[in-house]
């Protein structure tokens, strides 16, 4: 591997010039060339590199260089450059899906229009890009092209009005919390009809304030309303500070985080429609307690926590939102006096009548003897109809502890198919006072994972629409009735997936949309494309997309052929593009490629015309490894040969290792390096002449055409046009195939 070497070095060595000859000096003086002078002579030597090329009248060969579309189309040396020296040019990745979308989602194939229309001008090849890639796709759009369909749940919504005094008379008195009045008067501004005036110039409320007894409608409970709202006038500045504003239910009391004046309140002028959130604890508002949600009647309270307040009130409404849900109820009312349930731990479990004779039947669990021993009743469930587990959100139930019986333990407990669930809640945190009944003080959340509150349902049975159910407290010593054990559920948003055999006409449309108008764009000047790219690159990142999974591991690149041969006006060579790196196992890679394509066409219709191979060879400076180098080189060759298809090498590019492994930049390249770097280049092009058939030869594409920055890849020109010792290792490549082509 000398001749270039010695070529070089040799006319460094050789290269004279002769000094002007006067009478006082010695006409035969001679002075060495400069080294670098010499070289760059001999390089311009050569001729343009496609002169070297002896083409058989049935050659399809093309020698082509790889570039930007927008290079070529911009006509300046690199465009002078491919006219010269190649056949045509390769765009290799200048147009994908993701780089060629206009911003109302279609594709723009102006660029492609035009780098076509420009080579047809210059009478050159044009080798198209890949049409079919799992890459630098528009992964984030297609997804959504399959995403289901969602139907909200409209809430329902309306009002509850409180109180609104018009059909109060005149002087009726309301209950005060703590003394004080509250009286029907006429509205001071006389627009609004009656109104309540609480307090009096003489007897102001001190912290007292009117009470209201609720029924809310039929089917409505307090966990539905999402907000208070009331007008409110304060007499002076009676109230309109104090200790801030209070709403108190059932004697409970909530803290709406502002005063009377922060409220909205003006001395002496109505605030109508001021709004109190019943969950959200942000001002003005407070978290309406799981405890009192399903509550249907209750007593009422709202004003100003002063010592000396005085205002007038009117409009008390409730507003509710009811996302849509229901309950499944096991209440006991359909069972015989006596009926019993097995428990999970033995003791026992009979239906009674309730003790308080109010509320018909309920479960008596065990006895005074007796009592549940970490054991539970169980109960057959079957959800509501369409629903399963994951559409419910908690379970609650009424508890009477007998002599406060399991009052403390281990919490409240859930059992459900043998998984059990503790709330971390005794009865008594819940509320439950001995011998009476706490109704609806036991509720348990259903919350996601990682969230605290209550209890987590795992996946595995969120898909159940029966299931066995025991609840209980976990206590060595439970005796207690229950009564209206209740799942509640929510109703979700409708969601309409995308039938799965639809998806496979979504993805062909989109092909179709990118293949479709690459080729028609292309037109009649491209006769060659890379039909699928990349097939064995696992590459996964935010523009991959994976077509097999919808097309079918065969499907997809069949489908894509089909699609390209019936849009094209023009026979097309199609062919399959991988790249294959010098330090992989080429043959094993090429085999697996080879493999792949059979797979493709052992339907008999689909036809690969051709396999480009992107080739990123390197020299090695360790010789056994670059022994090896050539001798995969070769196989490869040889393995391509016997498919009987075209083959082209193209992205074709060189880089030095050294013994160490490390890429050796082209800035710290010798001229011996880069002239062995050369020959290695004219090996490869010799060995792709004489094993590959002279009628399957397609062509050879170069990867760049210069170097520049701290580049690797060791190209025929460097930044400033000037040949390199690579454009000989073409070259000498190329005269060979005046012997196999």
């Amino acid at each position: 591997m000398k001749y270039l070497n010695n070529k070089l070095i040799g006319l460094a060595m050789l290269g004279v010039t002769a000094m002007a000859c006067t009478d006082e000096y010695n006409c035969n003086l001679q002075v060495e060339k400069p080294e670098d002078v010499a070289v760059n002579e001999y390089l311009a030597s050569f001729d343009l590199l496609k002169s070297y090329i002896s083409r058989g009248t049935d050659s399809p060969f093309k020698l082509t260089a790889n570039m930007a579309s927008t290079d070529f189309v911009a006509k300046e040396i690199a465009y002078s450059t491919i006219l010269n020296n190649f056949d045509g040019l390769d765009i290799g990745g200048s147009f994908a899906p993701v780089t060629s979308v206009k911003e109302d989602d279609t594709y723009d194939f102006g660029g492609m229009q035009l780098v076509a229309d420009a080579a047809q001008e210059a009478g050159v090849t044009l080798y198209g890009g890949t049409l079919c890639s799992n890459q630098e796709q528009r992964a984030a759009y297609y997804d959504e092209l399959i995403q289901p369909e969602i139907i909200p749940i409209v809430p329902e919504k309306g009002k509850t009005v409180i109180c609104d005094f018009e059909n109060d008379e005149i002087g009726a008195a309301y209950t005060m919390s703590n003394g004080s009045q509250a009286v029907v008067e006429d509205d001071p501004d006389g627009k609004t009809g009656k109104t309540l005036h609480i307090g009096t110039d003489n007897d102001k409320a001190n912290n007292s304030y009117p009470v209201f007894n609720v029924k809310l409608p039929e089917g409505r409970k307090l966990g539905d309303y999402v907000n208070l709202v009331i007008d409110m006038r304060i007499v002076n500045n009676d109230g309109i500070y104090g200790q801030g504003m209070k709403v108190f239910i059932n004697g409970q009391e909530f803290y709406i985080g502002v005063n009377a004046q922060n409220f909205g309140c003006n001395p002496n002028i109505w605030n109508r429609g001021a709004i109190i959130k019943l969950n959200d604890s942000q001002a003005p508002g407070f978290k309406l307690p799981d405890n009192l949600k399903d509550l249907t009647e209750f007593t009422l309270a709202v004003g100003s926590h002063s010592g000396g307040a005085q205002y007038y009130l009117d409009n008390i409404i409730m507003n509710y939102e009811v996302e849509g849900g229901g309950v499944t109820t096991i209440d006991f009312e359909g069972d015989n006096v006596g009926t019993t349930y097995s428990m999970t731990n033995g003791s026992s479990s009979v239906v009674e009548e309730d003790p308080k004779g109010v509320s018909g039947k309920v479960l008596h669990v065990g006895s005074a003897t007796s009592p549940a021993n970490q054991s539970f009743p169980k109960f057959n469930v079957k959800l509501a109809e369409g629903r399963t587990l994951a559409d419910y959100t908690a379970i609650s139930l009424d508890m009477h502890l007998i002599n406060g019986k399991g009052k403390y333990g281990q919490g409240v407990t859930v059992v459900i198919n043998g998984q059990k669930f503790n709330s971390g809640k005794g009865p008594n945190a819940f509320g439950c006072p001995d011998n009476d009944w706490g109704r609806g003080l036991i509720y348990i959340k259903f919350v996601k994972a990682g969230e605290t509150g209550g209890i987590v349902i795992p996946d595995e049975l969120k898909s159940l629409t029966e299931l066995e159910l025991a609840v209980g407290s976990a206590s060595g010593e439970w005796h207690a009735y229950i009564d209206n054990i209740n799942l509640h559920w929510k109703a979700a948003d409708i969601i309409i997936p995308v039938p799965e055999e639809e998806k496979p006409k979504i993805f062909t449309k989109e092909l179709e949309k990118w293949i479709g108008g690459m080729i028609d764009a292309g037109g009649e000047t491209v006769k060659a494309w890379n039909i699928v790219g990349e097939p064995l690159d696992n590459t996964i990142n935010e523009n991959t997309f994976d077509w097999a999974k919808y097309l079918g591991k065969e499907g997809y690149a069949r489908t894509a052929v089909a699609l390209a041969r019936d849009t094209a006006k023009i026979d097309l060579d199609l062919f399959v593009s991988n790249t294959i790196e010098q330090s992989e196992d080429i043959v094993d890679k090429c085999g697996q490629l080879i493999e792949l394509v059979k797979s493709w066409e052992a339907d008999n219709i689909t036809k690969i015309d051709g396999y480009n191979i992107l080739l990123h060879a390197n020299y090695s400076q360790d010789a056994d490894i670059q022994k090896d180098n050539e001798t995969a080189i070769v196989n490869l060759f040889t393995k391509l040969a016997v498919t009987g298809k075209l083959i082209r090498i193209s992205d074709f590019s060189m880089t030095m290792v050294n013994k160490e492994g490390n890429t050796i930049p082209c800035s710290e390249l010798s001229l011996e390096d880069r002239a062995i770097a050369g020959e290695y280049y004219t090996f490869i092009i010799k060995k792709y002449f004489e094993l590959i058939p002279a009628d399957k030869q397609y062509g050879i594409s170069i990867s760049r055409l210069t170097e520049s920055g701290n580049s690797t890849l060791i190209c025929p020109w460097d930044a400033k046009y000037n040949r390199t010792g690579m454009y000989v290792g073409i070259v000498d490549g190329l005269k060979l195939s005046l012997i196999h082509i």
